[in-house]
């Protein structure tokens, strides 16, 4: 379902994805996951921010965490491996790689965790100024990507949220029922203690990919299909939340 992606609460205090709605939406390709716009050419080739705050609002940078195989070696990197954002600005994070990779950033830019499973993507909104080095905490597989991050994007985190809570009666949504426009941003926190992978019927991406949350883990997702989706825990089918997309 990937098409949702995550924001591995990467907000810290101003900006826990927990799931929100928001104004700010990254656009996607299609499907569930954060889309996005700018993407450089090369490798070293910066992905500048768009002039607008409407604009940088509603698009996200991509980038794409690959491998290379050379003989019994296999290297991994980020696709392009710098580039140059806005404050409050996004990155759509696609892992092409074989490995799961949990993110961590040097100095601090508030990503607290951000685990991206195979085939996953996630949406990771930088919240201050300054030049980052995000990379893989493992170093069997580390991919190294450098980030500056000038100038304002006027985004705020989204507001309406989305939680997995977990109670006597067992797992659940809360609110069971949510209205978005399409593209637009919206957070999702698992509040349950256990990990939770979502799930969306119709598949939002058309590809199977699911988002994975972690206990404590929030992420930003964004349908771009108008319609009405369905979406549970694969752990805990029991919990359910009908997601209806409007058209923007």
């Amino acid at each position: 379902m990937r098409r949702w992606s995550a924001v591995g609460r990467l907000w810290v205090a101003g900006g826990a994805v927990v799931v929100s709605l928001a104004a700010c939406a990254p656009a996607t390709t299609a499907g569930v996951s954060q889309n996005a716009a700018a993407e450089g050419s090369s490798d070293d080739q910066p992905a500048g921010a768009t002039s607008s705050a409407a604009a940088d609002c509603t698009k996200a940078t991509k980038v794409a965490i690959v491998e290379k195989s050379s003989g019994t070696d296999d290297t991994y990197s980020f696709s392009p491996s710098k580039l140059t954002i806005q404050r409050g600005g996004f990155l759509a994070v696609t892992n092409k790689s074989d490995a799961v990779h949990a993110l961590v950033s040097e100095p601090d830019a508030g990503i607290v965790s951000s685990v991206i499973d195979l085939k996953e993507r996630q949406v990771i909104q930088f919240p201050e100024t300054g030049t980052f080095t995000v990379q893989s905490a493992a170093a069997a597989h580390r991919a190294v990507l450098r980030v500056t991050v000038s100038g304002e994007s006027g985004c705020g985190a989204p507001k309406p949220t989305l939680a997995i809570t977990e109670a006597t009666g067992g797992y659940s949504f809360t609110p069971a029922k949510l209205t978005v426009t399409a593209t637009e941003n919206f957070t999702v926190v698992n509040e349950s203690g256990a990990t939770q992978t979502v799930i969306c019927t119709p598949d939002p991406g058309g590809n199977g990919d699911n988002s994975r949350l972690d206990e404590g883990e929030t992420q930003v997702l964004a349908i771009d299909k108008p319609g009405r989706y369905t979406c549970t825990s694969i752990q805990h089918r029991a919990a359910k939340v009908t997601i209806a997309v409007n058209r923007g």
